[in-house]
């Protein structure tokens, strides 16, 4: 026979909030992957065309950032 779990509601709480916490971890690594991967095409397509840029980055976790670019004359 199958045995019963039994999870007090503390442990469900807790359970919760692990989840949570994983989840909100994963989401962090998957963003800072994309944003550099992104970074990185912007900055190498800027150097090919012979472009200007500045490149800032605001957040070092997530690797948020703006990108502005110009043609030099």
């Amino acid at each position: 026979m199958l045995s019963k779990i039994s999870i007090s509601g503390g442990q469900l709480i807790l359970l919760i909030m692990l989840l949570i916490i994983v989840l909100a971890l994963a989401l962090t690594v998957v963003q800072s992957y994309f944003n550099s991967s992104e970074m990185n095409l912007l900055v190498e397509k800027a150097e090919e065309h012979d472009l200007e840029y500045e490149l800032v980055i605001h957040n070092q976790f997530t690797n948020s950032y703006s990108f502005d670019v110009s043609k030099v004359e």
